[in-house]
């Protein structure tokens, strides 16, 4: 897709060259194909080969992973295909309606060879849901997930729609083990959508009404991994607000007619996604900017709150309806976004150098990652197997660790000693779920929050002398009983919280980005 000011040109000698063309004469063949004939914004695309030189056409990337894929799968790959339609597409609707005929008419042949292997894959660990894959030995999801994304990747050699959808695909997968791997398959993805003009708006363009749908289902899925991946990674998104046109999606526009009660409630939430998300993508520009201008930041500051609040009141309501599917998954989105807005405020205070202004923000922040912990402890077994994006893990690490900063913080001993009876529950809740159904969201969180919870749970033992019982959500777990090593005091002018939180927890150390061997390929699930 051609720049808006390179569309422009070629718009206008392409109809100088259509005014003077001879009566009766026949059109010339050219390179470039106007979709929008627009004076002030034309749409205007690029011919250009679609395989690298050397590399011959039907090549057939990914048709070697695919054969191992369909030889471990056996006789149950329609049981998987339904599996995914079951757990995954209605809440995160990327295949389009024609797509999704093909599969459920088992005509796998006709979709392509990446996009089979992502869908195996996202639907493999899932396999103790269907009544009849359980009763058969699970593959070896990470195996399957390997095989997926290499045929994922190779396909990035001659990318299409389907490389898209494969990618996004693969980015929502559970479990997710690769940080770094995820980073770089979100930059090349949204890279190759805005260079297939996905980010403007086709309603009006001459192509059919499938492609249409298609091409803005895409852009939205893309959209809501590139800027929960930012929140998740803490890297900067690679889209912002105003670089693209696409309106939001509807139900009606995602599913068909057709589908059932609970289904629609998925999409549903599906759609309250992409509203959070556009949000979060004007929030991100502040929280990754490093001198923002602090009047432009409380202002936009203010408005961000009126919108929150605006997308709050559209939202179903959680407490009355807790097992509406993907309700979980959006109000953890939605209570995040409230965190990472209470962050801001927070460090707008910073700026401004006003203490008691700070310190009022920061109970704000306490009670932003409060809500987020609360939230989780009522989380029961038919939420936890519900639809996850696996941006949750990152998510719960950031609502703990906001939460542990503000434990140390407060000089209020009864604050102080809810908040850490509030982790212990949590650290314990997860653990159960892990343990008990699977819930592999909270391994992440369990390996780096575990033991700093520990740390200060035994720190301020020592220090309160009987802490008041404190009322939380039963929980059927035990805490963690190993013994600590000592650490300072909260008061101690040395304490420093990044002495107890790991702030070099990433995939390899330092030197291994420096001394990776060049034949070794970083894969992301």
């Amino acid at each position: 897709m051609l720049a808006p000011h390179q569309a422009e040109d070629i718009d206008i000698f392409n109809r100088h060259i259509s005014q003077h063309r001879k009566p009766g004469g026949e059109a010339e063949s050219s390179s470039y194909q106007t979709l929008l004939h627009d004076a002030k914004d034309p749409v205007v695309y690029l011919t250009v080969p679609r395989f690298r030189t050397g590399l011959p056409p039907n090549s057939g990337c990914g048709r070697e992973q695919l054969e191992i894929v369909e030889q471990i799968m056996g006789p149950f790959k329609r049981e998987v295909v339904e599996l995914y339609f079951k757990q995954i597409h209605y809440h995160f609707p990327m295949l389009d309606d024609e797509t999704c005929d093909v599969l459920r008419a088992g005509e796998f042949f006709k979709v392509p060879n990446n996009l089979m292997c992502i869908i195996y894959a996202l639907a493999s660990p899932h396999w103790s849901r269907s009544e009849t894959l359980k009763m058969h030995p699970r593959p070896d999801s990470y195996y399957v997930w390997n095989k997926g994304i290499s045929a994922t990747l190779e396909d990035f050699l001659s990318p299409g729609m389907p490389t898209i959808q494969a990618a996004v695909l693969d980015q929502i997968g559970r479990p997710s083990v690769s940080i770094i791997g995820n980073i770089t398959l979100c930059g090349r993805t949204v890279s190759l959508a805005q260079t297939f003009g996905l980010h403007r708006d086709p309603s009006k363009w001459n192509i059919t009404e499938n492609e249409k749908s298609l091409r803005m289902r895409l852009w939205w899925c893309v959209l809501v991994t590139d800027q929960w991946s930012s929140v998740a990674y803490g890297a900067p998104p690679y889209v912002s607000k105003g670089y693209y046109d696409v309106p939001r999606p509807t139900v009606s526009s995602l599913i068909s007619n057709k589908a059932n009660a609970q289904q629609k409630q998925a999409t549903t939430c599906f759609v309250h996604l992409c509203g959070l998300t556009e949000l979060l993508a004007e929030i991100l520009p502040f929280v990754y900017q490093i001198n923002p201008d602090r009047l432009q930041l409380g202002r936009e500051i203010d408005r961000f709150k009126h919108e929150l609040n605006d997308l709050q009141a559209q939202l179903p309501e959680w407490p009355p309806l807790p097992n509406r599917p993907g309700t979980p998954m959006l109000w953890l989105s939605f209570l995040s976004i409230r965190l990472v807005l209470a962050r801001l405020i927070f460090r707008a205070a910073v700026l401004d150098g006003d203490g008691s202004i700070g310190r009022n923000r920061m109970d704000q922040l306490r009670i932003a990652s409060s809500a987020v912990l609360d939230f989780v402890l009522t989380l029961g077994q038919t939420q936890f197997l519900d639809f996850w994006l696996p941006y949750a893990t990152h998510l719960l690490v950031h609502a703990i660790t906001v939460s542990l900063r503000c434990t140390v913080e407060t000089q209020d001993p009864e604050i102080r000693n809810t908040s850490v009876s509030r982790l212990e529950c949590v650290i314990a809740h997860i653990r159960y779920a892990h343990d008990n159904y699977s819930w592999d969201i909270a391994l992440y969180c369990l390996e780096r929050c575990t033991e700093p919870v520990a740390k200060i749970a035994s720190l301020n033992a020592r220090e309160a002398p009987q802490p008041p019982e404190t009322e939380f959500p039963t929980v059927l777990a035990n805490g963690n009983g190993s013994e600590t090593q000592a650490i300072p005091n909260f008061d101690d002018a040395n304490f420093l919280l990044s002495d107890i939180l790991d702030p070099h927890a990433f995939d390899f150390s330092w030197d291994a980005l420096w001394d990776t061997p060049s034949g070794m390929t970083n894969f992301s699930i």
